[in-house]
């Protein structure tokens, strides 16, 4: 998944998409991802699912 992917999510569940990321997680299940847990370094922790998204599922 590629960093502008990501920040796409961020925009879609309502994050701005120049906050800074500390770190990220792609959560994957059967090879497919499935949401991405992604750490700002502000200490915010958010899940954006990719199903919800893509609405799939």
């Amino acid at each position: 998944m590629k960093l502008s992917a990501i920040r796409a999510l961020l925009k879609q569940h309502g994050h701005k998409t120049t906050a800074e990321i500390d770190r990220f997680d792609v959560k994957r299940a059967a090879g497919e991802v499935i949401g991405v847990d992604v750490m700002l370094t502000d200490g915010t922790l958010a899940y954006l699912p990719v199903d919800a998204v893509a609405g799939r599922g």
